[in-house]
């Protein structure tokens, strides 16, 4: 069986072959706007159908993944910061705050069955100082990241808490539910 990551996320890709597993990872043309109206979940959502049949589309008999991510707070969206300045002010306006991560995942099998799982990621942050948010985005770089961190990282360095039933979610990926469609398909993960 074919499997392909339906993403050019690095960090998924990172995470996928942490199983494992041999995959293809195939980035998806797909247009990741927000919806006028649109919620966190709903576009998250979205995304994830949009990237896996994109792929599935001109890969029929593959099981292909695709996931998004999206970051709210305070009724906001924020997505990948892309530069220094705006990581370290999208970090300085989490300080002391609760921002929700949402991420979404659409797995297209190879019997055509579509799969969709919402995982919901609360993390508090706790109060920042700019040296700490400029010390941090330094280091890590977080410039291609919703929400301008890397918790694999020194990401957990910012938070008081974070509140998940899947810890992998954070990174883009939520593995243990994963892992279960994977098993479902006859895939052979310990």
């Amino acid at each position: 069986m074919t499997l392909i990551l339906a993403s050019g996320s690095r960090y998924r890709q990172q995470q996928l072959t942490q199983l494992g597993l041999e995959f293809m990872a195939i980035s998806p043309d797909v247009d990741e706007r927000v919806l006028c109206g649109e919620s966190p979940e709903q576009l998250a959502t979205r995304l994830a159908r949009s990237k896996a049949n994109a792929i599935k589309t001109k890969h029929p008999e593959a099981l292909v993944i695709g996931s998004d991510q999206v970051c709210a707070c305070d009724g906001e969206i924020f997505g990948k910061p892309h530069t220094v300045e705006r990581a370290c002010q999208m970090l300085l306006g989490f300080s002391n705050k609760k921002v929700t991560f949402y991420t979404a995942m659409c797995v297209a099998t190879a019997d055509n069955q579509w799969l969709e799982y919402l995982d919901q990621t609360r993390v508090d942050f706790r109060q920042l100082t700019h040296a700490e948010v400029e010390r941090y985005v330094v280091a890590d770089q977080p410039l291609d990241c919703a929400g301008g961190f890397k918790v694999e990282c020194k990401g957990l360095t910012l938070f008081k808490a974070v509140h998940t039933t899947d810890p992998s979610a954070l990174m883009g990926l939520p593995l243990i539910q994963l892992c279960e469609w994977l098993r479902q398909a006859g895939l052979n993960i310990p």
